[in-house]
């Protein structure tokens, strides 16, 4: 599959931006794992696509040294982290803001999905999605009743940062803006392994 063809399927379906990059310029570190641990983040533990649930941080450097290419997309949500009138947000306020960044969050598993579907056809079988920030695909993940049978198995995908990639830093590399607490809306980031 011609690799321009796959950031048009990204675009179609709604990116902000796709850019098909280098793996060697996704950054890994231990450390931002370290950070779903310390402070403690909600997910942990609490959703099958979050540590400890997933794959170590060695698995995945040592899976990522086998792709050569990915697509890195990013998805704009509606709304900002910061408040403007410098009084903090407010209860309704941050459930409204959660909500914008949920649906955001959804639009980008989507398009991941939609991307690694379409690779997959395209001859690129290894094809795998990895999404940013906790899995949204359920209300309640399935692992608060105990069960590890995932609702969603065929689009379930895990974090850039529970296997340890360092977003800001693979941004950067490669050229993309990077916003999570600014006046200006939050960008998502995912990112599918190609070949």
């Amino acid at each position: 599959m011609d690799f321009e063809k796959i950031v048009n399927v990204a675009l179609a379906e709604g990116a902000t931006e796709a850019k098909v990059i280098d793996t060697k310029d996704v950054v890994v570190d231990k450390r931002v794992r370290m950070k779903c641990e310390i402070p403690l983040c909600s997910g942990f533990n609490n959703y099958l696509m979050c540590p400890p649930n997933v794959m170590p941080v060695e698995e995945f450097r040592d899976i990522l040294r086998l792709y050569k290419k990915a697509l890195i997309i990013q998805v704009e949500g509606d709304a900002n982290t910061l408040e403007k009138s410098g009084k903090g947000l407010s209860k309704e306020m941050y459930k409204e803001m959660a909500a914008l960044h949920t649906k955001a969050k959804t639009k980008l598993h989507n398009i991941v999905n939609k991307v690694e579907a379409e690779a997959f056809k395209a001859g690129h079988y290894l094809a795998t999605g990895l999404v940013g920030g906790r899995c949204v695909l359920c209300k309640e993940c399935v692992l608060s009743t105990g069960s590890r049978q995932c609702r969603n198995p065929h689009k379930a995908r895990p974090s850039l940062e529970s296997v340890g990639i360092d977003v800001q830093k693979t941004c950067a590399n490669v050229g993309l803006k990077m916003r999570l607490s600014s006046s200006e809306n939050a960008r998502w980031t995912g990112l599918v392994l190609l070949d």
